[in-house]
C-alpha cells in the first residue's frame, strides 16, 4: 500500500522542499556476482523516503530481476541527502533509477564494475559478464569406485 502511495506522490512531482535534491554521500553500488553469472540486466526504480537528517528511511525497488532489485535497495538505503533549504517538509519522496548493464565478452575473472552517476536521479553500473571455468553441475558425473 505504501509503495502505491509513494508512486502516486512521485508521479505528481511532490518533493517536500521544492527544487533539486543534493546528494551528500553515496556508497558505490555493486553488480552482484550471481547476476553477472546469470546475465541479469535491467533498470531498477527505487522509490525512497528521506528523513530530516538526510538519511533514507524507506527504499522499495522494482522493474528488474530480484537480485538487482535487492542490490539497488540496499545501496539506496546508504545514501545521505542534504543540505536542505530552511523551509522543508519531511519525509521527502524521491526515486532513483539504477541501470545495470553487462558489456563485453564473458570473463572468468571479475573486473570491477564501472559506475556512472547522474545525481540525484540516476546511476549506471556497467560490468563484464562472468563465466565459470568449471563445468556446470548438470554435466557432473561421479567417478565410479573401483574395487
Amino acid at each position: 500500500m505504501l509503495a502505491k502511495v509513494l508512486t502516486a506522490i512521485l508521479a505528481l512531482g511532490i518533493l517536500g522542499c521544492g527544487g533539486k535534491l543534493h546528494v551528500e554521500h553515496i556508497t558505490d553500488p555493486v553488480y552482484p556476482y550471481p547476476a553477472r553469472y546469470e546475465g541479469a540486466q535491467g533498470t531498477v526504480v527505487v522509490n525512497i523516503a528521506i528523513a530530516s537528517d538526510g538519511h533514507v528511511i524507506y527504499a522499495k525497488g522494482s522493474g528488474a530481476p530480484e537480485v538487482l532489485v535487492k542490490a539497488a535497495e540496499e545501496n539506496a538505503e546508504q545514501w545521505i541527502f542534504g543540505p536542505f533549504p530552511p523551509a522543508c517538509e519531511f519525509p521527502i519522496y524521491h526515486s532513483i533509477r539504477y541501470v545495470y548493464k553487462l558489456e563485453g565478452k564473458p570473463k572468468a575473472v571479475a573486473i570491477q564494475p564501472v559506475i556512472r552517476t547522474f545525481l540525484p536521479d540516476r546511476i549506471e553500473i556497467s560490468a563484464v559478464p562472468l563465466v565459470s571455468d568449471y563445468p556446470p553441475l548438470t554435466d557432473y558425473k561421479p567417478i565410479p569406485k573401483t574395487k
